[in-house]
């Protein structure tokens, strides 16, 4: 399949998330709505929001690439949703087992409009740009087939399922996808990490 990993710069707007974000990251990851699927992860303080932002700035200092605050660019507004609207985060975090994980969490009213996939596509390439010696992957939980299809979508493919035992998702059963066959080392911990 060949996809274009280029996100529409008229529909979507990326850039690195920043500690000026974190009233609206929080106000994405505290409703619960964007929670449909794991409704434990949902964040109660915005501590818990500053983390993903340290997180990311972390890895940007230190892979030059991390999650991405998310706007609506002109081409992908409406009624509904603003130029310039905060609609989540997304991008690729390097994680304990030395891969990139892809992530995404957006607002319900941005759901269904193919921006998760523009955001996966685009972290994809930017995760190939930055060090493609480095496998790509993505943690689903089972319950959500809709992000198993932006996994697909975005090149990756499903290497294992199976039941979640620690992590907010304990007794869960989660996919794991990725871009390449992974050593069974960085899968173990993979699995583990929940």
């Amino acid at each position: 399949m060949t996809f274009d990993s280029t996100p529409d710069p008229r529909r979507l707007s990326l850039s690195p998330l920043t500690p000026t974000d974190l009233e609206l990251v929080f106000h994405v990851f505290s409703d619960p709505d964007t929670w449909q699927h794991l409704p434990v992860g949902r964040h109660q303080t915005r501590a818990e929001s500053k983390t993903i932002i340290d997180a990311s700035m972390s890895s940007m200092r230190k892979h030059k690439i991390g999650q991405w605050a998310v706007r609506v660019a002109e081409q992908g507004a409406d009624d509904a949703l603003a130029t310039g609207t905060f609609i989540g985060t997304g991008g690729v975090n390097m994680t304990p087992a030395l891969v990139w994980n892809l992530g995404y969490r957006l607002s319900p009213a941005a759901w269904g409009r193919g921006f998760a996939t523009e955001i996966a596509l685009a972290a994809v390439a930017a995760a190939r740009i930055n060090n493609d010696s480095v496998p790509i992957t993505a943690r689903v939980l089972s319950n959500n087939p809709a992000s198993a299809r932006v996994a697909v979508r975005a090149g990756l493919r499903k290497v294992w399922e199976g039941p979640t035992s620690t992590g907010a998702a304990a007794g869960s059963t989660r996919q794991i996808f990725s871009d390449r066959d992974l050593g069974r080392d960085a899968l173990r911990r993979l699995i583990e990490a929940g």
